[in-house]
Protein backbone atom coordinates (compact mmCIF):
# COMPACT_ATOMS: atom_id res chain seq x y z
CA UNK A 1 0.00 0.00 0.00
CA UNK A 2 1.13 3.27 -1.11
CA UNK A 3 0.01 6.44 2.09
CA UNK A 4 -0.57 9.63 0.40
CA UNK A 5 -0.88 12.55 3.01
CA UNK A 6 -1.89 15.72 1.94
CA UNK A 7 -0.48 18.63 4.95
CA UNK A 8 -0.77 22.24 5.41
CA UNK A 9 0.70 24.81 8.21
CA UNK A 10 -0.24 21.81 10.75
CA UNK A 11 3.59 20.89 11.14
CA UNK A 12 3.44 18.75 14.98
CA UNK A 13 0.31 17.12 13.17
CA UNK A 14 2.14 16.42 10.23
CA UNK A 15 4.94 14.54 11.86
CA UNK A 16 2.57 12.63 13.85
CA UNK A 17 0.66 11.59 11.08
CA UNK A 18 4.34 10.70 9.13
CA UNK A 19 6.02 8.99 12.79
CA UNK A 20 2.77 6.91 13.15
CA UNK A 21 2.70 5.00 9.34
CA UNK A 22 6.54 4.58 10.17
CA UNK A 23 5.39 2.99 13.46
CA UNK A 24 2.36 1.08 12.42
CA UNK A 25 2.87 0.66 8.70
CA UNK A 26 7.12 0.42 8.30
CA UNK A 27 7.56 -1.16 5.06
CA UNK A 28 4.65 1.11 3.14
CA UNK A 29 5.87 4.08 0.98
CA UNK A 30 4.54 7.57 2.19
CA UNK A 31 4.58 10.21 -0.54
CA UNK A 32 3.62 13.44 1.19
CA UNK A 33 1.86 16.74 -0.84
CA UNK A 34 2.22 19.82 0.81
CA UNK A 35 -0.52 22.66 -0.29
CA UNK A 36 2.05 25.58 -0.26
CA UNK A 37 2.54 25.73 3.72
CA UNK A 38 4.30 28.99 4.79
CA UNK A 39 4.09 28.32 8.15
CA UNK A 40 8.35 28.32 9.12
CA UNK A 41 7.83 25.09 11.83
CA UNK A 42 5.55 23.35 8.92
CA UNK A 43 8.56 23.97 6.11
CA UNK A 44 11.12 22.78 8.56
CA UNK A 45 9.31 19.45 9.34
CA UNK A 46 8.85 19.17 5.53
CA UNK A 47 12.34 19.12 5.27
CA UNK A 48 13.22 16.63 8.08
CA UNK A 49 10.30 14.50 6.26
CA UNK A 50 12.03 15.17 2.61
CA UNK A 51 15.55 13.19 4.40
CA UNK A 52 13.05 9.94 4.38
CA UNK A 53 10.00 10.44 1.99
CA UNK A 54 9.20 12.00 -0.79
CA UNK A 55 7.61 15.53 -0.81
CA UNK A 56 6.01 16.69 -3.40
CA UNK A 57 5.36 20.95 -3.23
CA UNK A 58 2.38 23.09 -4.74
CA UNK A 59 2.34 27.00 -4.99
CA UNK A 60 -1.32 27.13 -4.63
CA UNK A 61 -1.26 30.60 -2.40
CA UNK A 62 -4.31 31.63 -4.82
CA UNK A 63 -6.61 29.19 -4.64
CA UNK A 64 -10.29 30.45 -4.25
CA UNK A 65 -11.16 26.65 -3.32
CA UNK A 66 -12.31 25.63 0.23
CA UNK A 67 -9.91 23.10 0.32
CA UNK A 68 -7.12 24.80 -1.08
CA UNK A 69 -5.60 22.52 -3.92
CA UNK A 70 -6.23 19.22 -1.62
CA UNK A 71 -8.67 17.88 -4.66
CA UNK A 72 -5.88 18.86 -7.46
CA UNK A 73 -3.29 17.04 -4.92
CA UNK A 74 -5.02 13.78 -4.76
CA UNK A 75 -5.49 13.85 -8.42
CA UNK A 76 -1.74 14.44 -9.02
CA UNK A 77 -1.52 11.70 -6.42
CA UNK A 78 -3.71 8.42 -8.14
CA UNK A 79 -1.72 9.55 -11.63
CA UNK A 80 1.60 9.26 -10.19
CA UNK A 81 1.04 5.85 -9.15
CA UNK A 82 1.56 3.13 -12.68
CA UNK A 83 1.27 -0.09 -10.58
CA UNK A 84 -1.97 -1.59 -9.56
CA UNK A 85 -2.16 -1.51 -5.69
CA UNK A 86 -3.50 0.06 -2.86
CA UNK A 87 -3.98 3.48 -2.07
CA UNK A 88 -3.97 5.27 1.42
CA UNK A 89 -5.32 8.86 1.76
CA UNK A 90 -4.48 10.44 4.94
CA UNK A 91 -4.69 14.11 6.06
CA UNK A 92 -2.15 16.00 8.13
CA UNK A 93 -4.75 15.68 11.10
CA UNK A 94 -5.13 12.42 11.00
CA UNK A 95 -3.16 9.38 12.57
CA UNK A 96 -2.81 5.61 12.62
CA UNK A 97 -3.51 4.55 15.40
CA UNK A 98 -2.45 0.71 15.78
CA UNK A 99 -0.37 -1.92 14.15
CA UNK A 100 -1.26 -3.02 10.35
CA UNK A 101 -0.19 -7.03 9.41
CA UNK A 102 -0.83 -9.42 6.53
CA UNK A 103 -4.42 -9.84 7.88
CA UNK A 104 -5.37 -6.43 7.46
CA UNK A 105 -4.08 -6.27 3.85
CA UNK A 106 -5.20 -9.45 2.48
CA UNK A 107 -8.56 -8.49 3.83
CA UNK A 108 -8.34 -5.06 1.94
CA UNK A 109 -7.07 -6.82 -1.25
CA UNK A 110 -9.79 -9.32 -1.37
CA UNK A 111 -12.48 -6.75 -0.36
CA UNK A 112 -11.27 -5.42 -3.84
CA UNK A 113 -10.57 -7.95 -5.56
CA UNK A 114 -14.02 -10.39 -4.23
CA UNK A 115 -16.31 -7.05 -5.24
CA UNK A 116 -15.19 -5.38 -8.51
CA UNK A 117 -18.23 -2.51 -7.73
CA UNK A 118 -16.65 -1.43 -4.84
CA UNK A 119 -14.53 2.00 -4.73
CA UNK A 120 -13.45 2.95 -1.65
CA UNK A 121 -13.00 1.86 2.22
CA UNK A 122 -13.15 3.88 5.40
CA UNK A 123 -10.31 2.99 8.03
CA UNK A 124 -11.79 5.44 10.32
CA UNK A 125 -13.74 4.60 13.67
CA UNK A 126 -16.69 6.61 14.21
CA UNK A 127 -17.12 10.13 16.68
CA UNK A 128 -19.14 9.50 19.39
CA UNK A 129 -20.31 12.97 19.37
CA UNK A 130 -22.52 11.74 16.48
CA UNK A 131 -25.93 12.06 17.06
CA UNK A 132 -27.30 8.43 18.08
CA UNK A 133 -29.47 8.05 14.96
CA UNK A 134 -26.72 8.79 12.76
CA UNK A 135 -24.82 5.99 14.52
CA UNK A 136 -27.56 3.42 14.23
CA UNK A 137 -27.24 4.00 10.18
CA UNK A 138 -23.97 2.07 10.44
CA UNK A 139 -25.37 -1.35 9.75
CA UNK A 140 -22.64 -4.56 9.27
CA UNK A 141 -23.34 -6.26 6.14
CA UNK A 142 -22.19 -10.02 6.72
CA UNK A 143 -22.03 -10.86 2.75
CA UNK A 144 -19.64 -8.12 2.43
CA UNK A 145 -17.22 -7.72 5.84
CA UNK A 146 -18.12 -3.94 6.50
CA UNK A 147 -20.30 -1.48 7.76
CA UNK A 148 -22.24 0.93 5.42
CA UNK A 149 -23.68 3.77 6.07
CA UNK A 150 -27.82 3.32 5.10
CA UNK A 151 -30.56 6.01 4.94
CA UNK A 152 -28.25 9.14 4.24
CA UNK A 153 -29.91 12.38 5.75
CA UNK A 154 -30.38 15.82 3.82
CA UNK A 155 -27.48 16.84 5.41
CA UNK A 156 -24.72 14.47 5.00
CA UNK A 157 -21.98 15.98 2.61
CA UNK A 158 -19.92 12.72 2.07
CA UNK A 159 -19.50 9.40 4.11
CA UNK A 160 -21.78 6.68 2.43
CA UNK A 161 -20.25 6.59 -0.85
CA UNK A 162 -16.68 8.77 -0.22
CA UNK A 163 -14.71 10.36 2.19
CA UNK A 164 -11.20 11.98 1.65
CA UNK A 165 -10.01 9.70 4.17
CA UNK A 166 -9.99 6.53 2.77
CA UNK A 167 -8.57 3.55 0.90
CA UNK A 168 -9.04 2.70 -2.30
CA UNK A 169 -6.77 1.00 -5.31
CA UNK A 170 -5.33 2.95 -8.30
CA UNK A 171 -6.57 0.56 -11.24
CA UNK A 172 -10.18 0.52 -9.85
CA UNK A 173 -10.01 4.53 -9.97
CA UNK A 174 -8.70 4.27 -13.36
CA UNK A 175 -11.15 1.89 -15.10
CA UNK A 176 -14.20 4.52 -13.66
CA UNK A 177 -12.35 7.38 -15.54
CA UNK A 178 -11.84 9.15 -11.66
CA UNK A 179 -11.39 12.68 -11.58
CA UNK A 180 -11.02 14.35 -8.30
CA UNK A 181 -13.90 17.05 -8.04
CA UNK A 182 -13.77 20.25 -5.94
CA UNK A 183 -15.45 19.54 -2.78
CA UNK A 184 -16.39 16.45 -0.51
CA UNK A 185 -20.19 16.36 -2.05
CA UNK A 186 -19.08 16.31 -5.28
CA UNK A 187 -16.78 13.71 -5.24
CA UNK A 188 -19.89 11.75 -2.82
CA UNK A 189 -22.00 12.03 -6.21
CA UNK A 190 -19.35 11.26 -8.52
CA UNK A 191 -18.78 7.73 -6.81
CA UNK A 192 -22.29 6.93 -6.15
CA UNK A 193 -22.67 7.04 -9.61
CA UNK A 194 -19.22 5.10 -10.54
CA UNK A 195 -19.00 2.53 -6.94
CA UNK A 196 -21.05 0.24 -4.14
CA UNK A 197 -21.08 2.42 -0.73
CA UNK A 198 -18.60 2.77 0.82
CA UNK A 199 -17.09 -0.17 3.28
CA UNK A 200 -16.36 1.21 6.65
CA UNK A 201 -13.52 -1.54 7.98
CA UNK A 202 -14.92 -3.49 10.83
CA UNK A 203 -11.56 -2.70 12.67
CA UNK A 204 -10.58 0.57 11.98
CA UNK A 205 -6.86 1.25 11.65
CA UNK A 206 -7.02 5.37 11.31
CA UNK A 207 -8.39 8.24 13.06
CA UNK A 208 -8.63 12.10 12.68
CA UNK A 209 -6.80 13.61 15.66
CA UNK A 210 -9.25 15.42 18.25
CA UNK A 211 -10.10 19.13 18.19
CA UNK A 212 -6.91 19.81 15.79
CA UNK A 213 -7.08 23.94 14.51
CA UNK A 214 -8.06 23.89 10.98
CA UNK A 215 -8.71 26.35 8.34
CA UNK A 216 -11.56 27.46 5.79
CA UNK A 217 -9.97 28.15 2.50
CA UNK A 218 -6.69 27.95 3.79
CA UNK A 219 -7.48 30.97 6.44
CA UNK A 220 -9.10 31.75 9.76
CA UNK A 221 -12.23 34.24 10.49
CA UNK A 222 -12.71 35.89 13.65
CA UNK A 223 -15.72 33.55 15.01
CA UNK A 224 -13.55 30.19 14.15
CA UNK A 225 -10.55 31.40 15.95
CA UNK A 226 -12.73 32.40 18.79
CA UNK A 227 -14.20 29.17 18.72
CA UNK A 228 -10.76 27.51 18.72
CA UNK A 229 -9.55 29.35 22.06
CA UNK A 230 -12.80 28.55 24.02
CA UNK A 231 -11.90 24.72 22.78
CA UNK A 232 -8.61 24.65 23.46
CA UNK A 233 -7.82 23.59 19.80
CA UNK A 234 -4.10 22.55 19.78
CA UNK A 235 -2.02 19.03 19.20
CA UNK A 236 -3.72 15.90 20.39
CA UNK A 237 -2.31 12.68 19.60
CA UNK A 238 -3.35 9.19 19.86
CA UNK A 239 -1.57 6.73 22.01
CA UNK A 240 -0.77 3.92 19.25
CA UNK A 241 -2.75 0.81 20.60
CA UNK A 242 -1.41 -2.60 22.62
CA UNK A 243 -1.63 -5.66 20.93
CA UNK A 244 -4.69 -6.47 23.79
CA UNK A 245 -6.95 -3.54 22.26
CA UNK A 246 -5.91 -4.38 19.09
CA UNK A 247 -7.57 -7.58 19.48
CA UNK A 248 -10.38 -6.45 21.44
CA UNK A 249 -11.35 -4.36 18.54
CA UNK A 250 -11.22 -6.85 16.03
CA UNK A 251 -13.14 -9.27 18.05
CA UNK A 252 -15.67 -6.47 18.73
CA UNK A 253 -19.46 -7.45 18.14
CA UNK A 254 -20.45 -6.47 14.67
CA UNK A 255 -23.86 -5.16 16.02
CA UNK A 256 -22.62 -1.77 16.12
CA UNK A 257 -19.40 0.19 14.54
CA UNK A 258 -16.40 0.95 16.56
CA UNK A 259 -16.56 4.40 18.68
CA UNK A 260 -13.18 6.08 18.36
CA UNK A 261 -13.47 7.02 22.22
CA UNK A 262 -14.12 3.33 22.99
CA UNK A 263 -10.61 2.30 22.16
CA UNK A 264 -8.62 5.23 21.74
CA UNK A 265 -6.62 7.15 24.31
CA UNK A 266 -5.03 10.73 24.06
CA UNK A 267 -1.47 11.45 24.96
CA UNK A 268 -2.40 14.56 26.65
CA UNK A 269 -4.45 14.69 29.58
CA UNK A 270 -7.41 16.85 30.61
CA UNK A 271 -8.94 16.59 26.68
CA UNK A 272 -13.01 16.87 27.24
CA UNK A 273 -15.24 14.20 25.79
CA UNK A 274 -16.58 13.89 23.29
CA UNK A 275 -13.86 15.14 20.91
CA UNK A 276 -14.92 17.12 18.57
CA UNK A 277 -13.42 17.95 15.68
CA UNK A 278 -14.73 21.03 14.61
CA UNK A 279 -14.50 23.94 16.88
CA UNK A 280 -17.70 25.15 15.87
CA UNK A 281 -19.57 21.79 16.92
CA UNK A 282 -19.60 22.05 20.41
CA UNK A 283 -21.68 25.25 20.87
CA UNK A 284 -24.70 26.04 19.18
CA UNK A 285 -24.03 29.86 20.21
CA UNK A 286 -20.63 29.91 18.35
CA UNK A 287 -22.08 27.99 14.69
CA UNK A 288 -24.53 30.92 15.00
CA UNK A 289 -21.87 33.70 14.97
CA UNK A 290 -20.31 31.76 12.06
CA UNK A 291 -23.03 32.07 10.09
CA UNK A 292 -23.91 35.77 11.58
CA UNK A 293 -20.22 36.71 10.21
CA UNK A 294 -20.50 34.59 6.83
CA UNK A 295 -23.64 36.29 5.91
CA UNK A 296 -21.52 39.83 7.35
CA UNK A 297 -19.04 39.13 4.87
CA UNK A 298 -21.25 38.64 1.48
CA UNK A 299 -23.12 41.72 2.33
CA UNK A 300 -19.78 43.53 2.30
CA UNK A 301 -18.61 41.88 -0.95
CA UNK A 302 -21.87 42.61 -2.82
CA UNK A 303 -21.55 46.44 -1.77
CA UNK A 304 -17.77 46.02 -3.40
CA UNK A 305 -17.68 47.90 -6.20
CA UNK A 306 -16.42 45.30 -9.60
Amino acid sequence: MIFFVFSYNRGPHLKNCIESIEICAPSHPIIVFDDASDDPETQQILDEIEIRHEVRRRDDKGSSNQHGALYTNMQRAIESVEEDCLIGFLQDDTQMVRKIDEQDIRFMEDYFETFPSSGFLAPVFQKKITRQRTLDRFVFRPERGVYVCEHRSRKQVAGVYYSDISITRSDRLRKANWKFLSGEFENEQQAKASFLEMGYLPAPFVMWLPNPPAYRNKKKNITFRLAEIINQAGFYPFNIMDSETTEKLRKHSTEHAPIAEDYLTVAVEGLKKPWIYDPLRRYRLLRKLAKLEGFMRSLGRAKTPN
